[in-house]
């Protein structure tokens, strides 16, 4: 037996003994949205929805509850069929009447009035289509009257050969039934792979003119961990890195990215771990700068996510979220 193969042998037989990951860490970009729900997380829970409520609290100053949420569908086979979130579009002041206060007969205080706000809701939402093979081929993502839509094709190793992005109109008076519309092709991208080597594969990304503007190079460990992603365009100077370290059981424990596109700009997310093998802390960094500290809570029980929350150290802030299950 040849050595890589033991190796492969040896971590299947320590990492299926973990509970299912929660997240997604290196998601691909298909969901454009975090935290990316693992999908043997989502199969082994049986789970039909997830909705995280959010709230927001400055330093010193008490909860902010907007109504804001986060929401995410999945079939039977535990396949994302759609993800919606709300924004905030507006808001007004409503005159709030506080009656007087007494207490065994006496009054405490007197009435009085405050503003308070209420606020209207957008909402924008992404549906997910897949093939027989459980790929996903059309994502179509709705934003007031109008659809951002990306189609897929595969080759016969299932890497996507082709991304076409359009702008669509819904024909249907129902805005919940998508009926096609008007249909304007934005951009058009197909790729290209070459195996270099066992641990390494290059994609070469081709324009709407079916001319190469840009490679990216994959180098993988002995278990198919991605290691690193350089990619680099063909007739500038702009590139980009995104590499990944593991621990011995084949936890994330490092994600940096560094590129030159939009000036010189660099990311990493550090994870650690509870006792059972779950993301515990996610700090993120922009330069040596910490800007973000992920905290992630489970049920003592069944490992499963029930609240996380978000330290904003420039802002003076902490986002709570808050999960919420349906199962089938």
């Amino acid at each position: 037996m040849k050595i890589n193969q033991l190796i492969s042998i040896l971590f299947l037989l320590l990492v299926s003994n973990l509970p299912a990951q929660v997240f997604e860490l290196n998601s691909s970009d298909y969901f454009s949205f975090e935290p990316v729900f693992r999908h043997d997380y989502i199969v082994k829970n049986k789970i039909r929805s997830v909705r995280a409520a959010i709230v927001y609290k400055r330093d010193n100053e008490p909860i902010e509850d907007k109504g804001l949420t986060k929401s995410w569908e999945y079939d039977e086979d535990g396949f994302l069929t759609r993800y919606y979130y709300t924004s905030i579009r507006g808001f007004v002041n409503k005159e709030v009447v506080h009656p007087a206060v007494f207490r065994r007969g006496r009054k405490i205080s007197g009435p009085y009035t405050t503003e308070e706000p209420v606020y209207a809701y957008d909402t924008v939402s992404t549906a997910y289509f897949y093939n027989p093979k459980k790929q996903i081929i059309l994502r179509r993502t709705r934003d007031g009257d109008y659809y951002s839509s990306t189609y897929y094709e595969y080759d016969a190793q299932g890497n996507i050969r082709k991304q076409q992005i359009f702008r669509e109109t819904n024909a249907s008076e129902n805005r919940n039934t998508f009926r096609l519309g008007v249909q304007n092709l934005l951009s058009t991208e197909e790729f290209i792979y070459e195996k270099r080597s066992p641990r390494q594969t290059k994609r070469k990304h081709l324009n709407d003119e079916g001319k190469i503007y840009k490679e990216t190079i994959f180098n993988y460990d002995s278990v198919g961990h991605t290691l690193e992603e350089n990619s680099s365009y063909t007739v500038s100077w702009m590139r980009s890195s995104t590499k990944m370290a593991y621990d011995s059981k084949g936890k994330l424990i490092l994600k940096s990215y560094a590129s030159n596109e939009n000036g010189d700009e660099f990311t990493k997310s550090e994870y650690k771990y509870t006792t059972s093998n779950l993301v515990d802390i996610e700090n993120r960094f922009k330069g040596d700068i910490r800007y973000y500290e992920f905290n992630y809570l489970y049920d003592k029980q069944t490992n499963m996510l029930t609240s996380h929350f978000v330290r904003e150290e420039l802002n003076k802030a902490i986002v709570i979220v808050k999960y919420s299950y349906l199962y089938y």
